[in-house]
């Protein structure tokens, strides 16, 4: 009995010291990190090197190391590093993404791309692998490959906000627009407060103003926001369904009656109008993830305070007096939006892929 005491004893010990252990290596990971932020990379990776003996089982530490290698310049010491990694019990698909971005700095983009894929197979739902798939092939100007792989990485990960960035940049530079302002809206209600969000606003404002032309009586609007293809095939089966741009656009003509001009006030009014009009029937038919978070908003008497926020880069002037004016307003719908249980939820069966 005593020496089953002693031996437990013992085994509690080593558990508390490795505990410690753990802590201690956590705690100067932080402050590597810190050094790596402010440029120290070799201070920082003879830090991360000391937390690896502390925690030799926990694949962090050496991830950093190889990113600071990248921060270098040293990619391939990079990849030997991440290669030993990918070893480890417990890792992520950042592991994979990171050695694949190495091969793309390398100019390697087929083993880029095959380092994506071995993280796919190992991370399916990862979306930043489809999305780093992808812009190997934008760099290629392969854009029909590039949007593929971004809508794939939509689509076994919907709330990875970077696929829907890539996709509205490059919608909103064709013909499609349309996906472009819904993909781009969907990026900015994940993703809040960045430097990607704050070009995305300018963007979307910018992509209504040029795609609605008003009358000076309010009476007549042309829109350019995509174009509808139908095929005779389709027509003679008579399965044909029409694309979400033909519901869009009959609902969207109807919200500008007796507007004559485009700015954040109008605009508010035009999409508050929209939901108002899709929602009666349409909805049934073309379900839409982000139609149905406006129409939450609406339900709310929070839109017009939303829109003010949403496209506020693109008219910035007009944003700041509507707010020194509707301070009040605005204040409510900041404290509804930033609660955790308003924020959009893009799930596997909601989730909008043209």
């Amino acid at each position: 009995m005593k020496f089953a005491l002693f031996v437990l004893l013992i085994l509690q010990s080593f558990n508390l010291f490795s505990q410690d252990d753990k802590k201690v290596a956590w705690n100067l990971a932080q402050k590597a990190i810190k050094y790596m932020d402010e440029g120290e990379v070799e201070k920082s990776i003879g830090i991360l090197e000391e937390c690896q003996k502390l925690d030799p089982e926990e694949f962090t530490y050496p991830y950093e190391i190889a990113y600071a290698n990248v921060l270098k310049k040293e990619y391939k010491t990079a990849i030997q590093i991440l290669n030993k990694v990918k070893k480890y019990k417990k890792i992520s698909s950042q592991v994979y993404q990171m050695s694949g971005n190495c091969y793309s700095y390398l100019g390697n983009s087929k083993k880029a791309i095959k380092e994506y894929e071995a993280g796919m197979k190992k991370f399916p739902n990862a979306g930043n692998l489809h999305l780093e798939k992808g812009n190997v092939f934008l760099k290629q100007e392969k854009y029909s490959e590039a949007v593929l792989n971004y809508k794939n990485g939509i689509k076994v990960d919907p709330m990875y906000p970077s696929n829907y960035y890539r996709l509205a940049l490059i919608y909103l530079n064709t013909d499609n627009k349309l996906n472009g302002l819904i993909y781009g809206e969907i990026f900015m209600n994940i993703e809040r407060t960045t430097a990607r969000t704050q070009e995305i606003s300018e963007l979307l404002y910018k992509t209504y103003e040029a795609s609605i032309t008003l009358s000076e009586d309010g009476t007549k609007a042309n829109i350019d926001f995509c174009q509808i293809t139908l095929f005779a095939e389709d027509l003679k089966k008579g399965n044909l369904k029409l694309p979400l741009c033909s519901a869009f656009g009959k609902n969207f003509i109807l919200s500008t009656l007796n507007q004559t001009e485009i700015n954040l006030k109008s605009l508010a009014h035009i999409r508050s109008n929209f939901i108002t009009f899709f929602f009666q029937e349409d909805y049934k038919e073309y379900p839409n993830v982000l139609f149905e978070y406006q129409k939450q908003l609406v339900d709310e008497d929070l839109f017009e305070a939303y829109n003010f926020y949403i496209f506020q880069i693109g008219a910035p002037e007009e944003f700041q007096e509507w707010l020194s004016n509707n301070q009040e307003k605005y204040d409510a719908f900041v404290d509804w939006y930033t609660q955790n249980e308003n924020i959009i939820s893009v799930t596997l069966e909601n989730r909008y892929v043209d």
